[in-house]
């Protein structure tokens, strides 16, 4: 394939230059913490926008982009619409694969398996519950079960009445991001309310802790486990409401979208050594359980009892609390071995 006249053109390597193709959508390689990658060759690490929508096969890539040492992806959603079937993202998977297979040297940040395992809520919940076990670490993952039929949905509300799973409940997609559904998210107070659901795609019910409303943000970017905190959902009891849907990527519901009064904020409290100590190893923990080294990750505090929970993973995040995140990424794309 000949590359446009507005595509990116490669020069020959230079010995002290290490040349990372990325690998992302254009519309988000053209914005927010990427676009700080892009805009300059600092620290002897020159970083390509690689387009997969310009190629079909490795050869293309070498062609119109020359050789790489590294691969910078997030290909996390081209693996959702792939096991769609999707045709785009069947082509851009292939051609990573191929592209993978005729470079076995080339270093991929980060390994394909480990990316794809953080698609499905359902396969992070089994691999974050396995750690809680093998790991030592205090921490745990809510209840939950998976819809996907009738039969499913009975199965659930059974175990509602039998207090196995606990009303309120979040309805999520199995999808992690890609998919419209991904970022959607249902509170659900009301056993009837489930008993209404339409089964079109499964679904996880997963228990809604109680966290006095902070939620507890670790972003991992090599060897670095930075967490923040954010101002998160509200405490709720079940039968207070009819449901609640909210989009993760805007501002969450407040007490006044359940019809609850408004109730006196939980005030920060900050965020105690002791509990960065052991958010951080979580972080690590979930890094070497997944091999990743560039992942997000929410923690709660159970109102009651003081638990830690692990709510969510996410691939390759913002990084918006992470000042000097192009320093931090220029030097972790260096490192030669996986952390």
């Amino acid at each position: 394939m000949v590359p446009p006249a507005s595509s990116t053109p490669f020069h020959l390597p230079q010995a002290d230059v290490l040349r990372v193709g990325m690998i992302l959508p254009l519309k988000k390689a053209r914005k927010g913490r990427m676009q700080e990658l892009l805009m300059s060759q600092a620290d002897g690490v020159h970083v390509v926008h690689v387009d997969l929508d310009l190629v079909d096969s490795a050869d293309d890539i070498d062609a119109m982009y020359g050789h790489l040492d590294v691969l910078l992806h997030k290909l996390a959603h081209d693996m959702v619409f792939e096991s769609l079937g999707e045709a785009k993202s069947i082509k851009n998977m292939r051609t990573m694969k191929e592209y993978i297979a005729k470079h076995p040297h080339i270093r991929i940040v980060d390994p394909l398996d480990g990316v794809r395992l953080l698609t499905n809520r359902q396969d992070v919940c089994v691999m974050l519950a396995a750690l809680a076990k093998s790991s030592g670490l205090a921490f745990s993952i809510p209840n939950y079960a998976i819809i996907d039929s009738i039969e499913a949905k009975e199965a659930a509300i059974a175990d509602i009445n039998s207090g196995k799973l606990r009303l309120p409940v979040m309805a999520k997609s199995l999808e992690a991001c890609g998919t419209d559904a991904s970022h959607l998210m249902q509170v659900i107070t009301r056993i009837e309310d489930i008993q209404a659901l339409e089964i079109q795609r499964p679904i996880m019910l997963q228990e809604y802790i109680n966290h006095d409303g902070r939620l507890y943000k670790g972003y991992v970017l090599g060897k670095d486990v930075i967490v923040s905190e954010r101002t998160s959902l509200p405490n709720l009891q079940e039968n207070v409401s009819s449901p609640v849907e909210f989009d993760t990527q805007k501002a969450f519901p407040t007490a006044a979208s359940f019809d609850l009064p408004v109730s006196p904020k939980h005030e920060s409290k900050g965020i105690t050594q002791e509990m960065q100590d052991s958010i951080q190893a979580i972080g690590r923990a979930i890094q070497r359980a997944t091999h990743l080294s560039l992942f997000g990750f929410d923690v709660i505090i159970e109102s009651r009892d003081q638990r830690e929970l692990v709510i969510d993973v996410n691939y390759f995040p913002s990084f918006k609390e992470l000042d000097d995140f192009d320093a931090k990424m220029r030097a972790h794309l260096k490192v030669n071995e996986m952390c």
